[in-house]
């Protein structure tokens, strides 16, 4: 072989391997700039190691979270049973689903709160959801607060609950109703103390923390999602810059404060219905319609788009593990922990 004939096929080589080369690193970024909908194998750890002390909801229309709470395991320390609400004579009272679940998993190794929320059953049977005439009603003077304080206590005893959650919205801007919410948190406060109950207190980011002053106590834990919505264009449910926003907000509140994010999303669909769905839920839907999802940078949230059967077109966000270590992360770095809304249908 003569020396002109080697070199032209060295070079031949050379220039073959040069755009293997090449191929092969252009493929890897595409590749790795496509966000692909992965399912976790078994192995997969849940969260980072550094993330502990979570606390999350159960909820009376969902209780099939077994599986996540073991997925959980010790880093789950607190447990929210929602909700208790009001029936149109302004009592209390718990659902039989909630009643039955939380009987079944009374003795788990976790701090177990009922949650109480300000929606009332109306006497046609119809619900007025986050009903502050109700709060009015209960909270408006010392004799109706310190009845219905000693109904939740005694609601707390009953069952055997290791603390209460009080979640009560759309409080808005009624600084009337603020200052008796607030009175309401203090004195239910020292009762709760009294009998050995500890106390959750869930607000908004809506809520004009610079205009109140919010007792030392119990633990406040902010809502940090409802970014996008029924009631927006389709989006995150939160990112990490209204997350250290909504963190900000929360500076004058004393004590121990915690940050809940949110799972799953919402599917808007072109006809104007927008619903809620599970992580479980937009998966089938991927695969239904056999589509793919992709990643948005800035909100770290799942998103893709499909047409149904009705020739409908739908726009679903939604979180899954990476959305949510994004989220969480942003909360430790401030030394805060974390509250999961919610438990069931994740695909931890």
């Amino acid at each position: 072989m003569s020396n002109n004939v080697r070199k032209s096929l060295i070079f031949t080589g050379l220039v073959i391997l040069l755009i293997s080369v090449i191929f092969i690193t252009v493929s890897s970024k595409e590749a790795n700039s496509k966000s692909k909908d992965v399912a976790l194998n078994k192995d997969t750890k849940i969260f980072d190691k550094n993330i502990n002390n979570f606390s999350a909801w159960v909820v009376y229309w969902d209780l099939n979270s077994d599986k996540e709470i073991k997925t959980l395991d010790k880093k789950l320390k607190n447990i929210s049973y929602f909700a208790a609400n009001f029936n149109s004579n302004n009592q209390l009272v718990m659902p039989e689903e909630l009643i039955n679940y939380y009987n079944k998993t009374k003795s788990y190794d976790y701090n177990k709160y009922i949650t109480i929320v300000n929606d009332k059953m109306n006497s046609d049977g119809s619900y007025s959801l986050k009903d502050t005439n109700l709060l009015n009603s209960i909270l408006s003077n010392p004799d109706s607060r310190s009845k219905h304080i000693e109904e939740i206590i005694n609601l707390a005893a009953k069952y055997g609950f290791d603390g209460i959650e009080i979640d009560y919205e759309q409080i808005k801007n009624d600084m009337k109703l603020w200052d008796n919410y607030i009175l309401f948190i203090n004195e239910l406060y020292q009762k709760a103390e009294n009998k050995g109950l500890k106390l959750r207190v869930v607000l908004e980011t809506n809520t004009p923390f610079d205009k109140l002053s919010f007792p030392e106590g119990p633990t406040y834990v902010l809502m940090c999602y409802n970014l996008h919505g029924g009631f927006s264009e389709p989006g995150g449910k939160a990112d990490p810059e209204f997350i250290r926003n909504s963190i900000e907000k929360m500076s004058k509140v004393p004590g121990k404060k915690d940050f809940a994010i949110a799972t799953g999303g919402f599917n808007w669909a072109s006809n104007g219905k927008t619903t809620s769905v599970t992580e479980a839920e937009a998966s089938n839907l991927l695969k239904t319609y056999n589509v793919k999802a992709e990643r948005d940078n800035k909100s770290q949230c799942l998103f893709f788009n499909y047409k149904d059967e009705n020739n409908i077109k739908h726009e679903v966000w939604y979180a899954d593990k990476v959305t949510l270590e994004s989220w969480m992360k942003v909360i430790t770095e401030k030394g805060y922990d974390i509250s999961i809304w919610r438990l069931g249908g994740n695909l931890f």
